[in-house]
Order: structure tokens, then sequence, then C-alpha cells
């Protein structure tokens, strides 16, 4: 495998499978994938997923330290594909401004997965 594959490669494996190699490994819990590191959909402000917390100062913050959601392996893939769809033709800049439409496009997204997900176990998958 020439070098630039081998480095290539190294990334994917460290951002699709469970980085053991990064210092916070395991933050959520142990064979979780690393694809999504820092959550697209921060902050969800779903219960289910993660619950405001206080800091040291009395302010309140969004923790999704609990949420396991995003980093199981068919849910880490499913966004990715969906991301990719709406982005498929567009240059990167105009991708990332897509995108960066949190409110609506992202928690679309997260809504379409959930749905999805629940379907599929609801089904045996």
């Amino acid at each position: 495998m020439i070098d630039l594959a081998r480095e290539h490669f190294e990334k994917i494996i460290k951002l699709c499978g469970a980085n053991r190699d990064c210092q916070y490994y395991p933050c959520h819990f142990e064979g979780q994938v690393c694809l999504w590191c820092f959550c697209p959909f921060y902050p969800c402000y779903d219960d289910e997923l993660g619950e405001f917390i206080t800091r040291r100062d009395g302010s309140k913050v969004w923790s999704c330290m609990k949420c396991p959601w995003i980093h199981r392996p068919e849910i880490a893939c499913e966004v990715l594909k969906e991301i990719l769809e709406i982005t498929k033709d567009k240059n990167i800049s105009n991708a990332l401004n897509i995108l960066n439409n949190h409110e609506n496009i992202m928690m679309e997204i997260m809504r379409k997965v959930r749905n999805k997900s629940l379907k599929d176990n609801c089904n045996g998958k």
C-alpha cells in the first residue's frame, strides 16, 4: 500500500471505528463508533438523549455525556448517508453552509434517522 493510501486508510479507521488511541476513549461506551466525535446535532435538547446540567458557576449547559445514540454503528452510518445525500452535488463550502442550518436540515436528519431506527427495531432488524 502506498504511503498516501495508508495514511488515508488510517484516518478512516480512526473515524469509522473505535478510536482506541484517543485519550478520551471510550467517552460513551466500549466499542463505540467515533465517526461523530462531536455530535452534528448538538444541542438536540432531546430529553431521551441528554439533559441540562449545572456548571460550577451555576449556569446551565446541555450535556449528552450519557447519550450513546450517535456512536452506535448503524446510526453513525445512517446519519452519514443522509448528509451525503443532501450534499452530494455541492462543493465543500456550499455543503457546509447547507448543514450549518442546524435548526432545520440537521434536526430533520436526526428525526429521520431516529424514526428509521425505531421502525427497524420494531421490525426486528
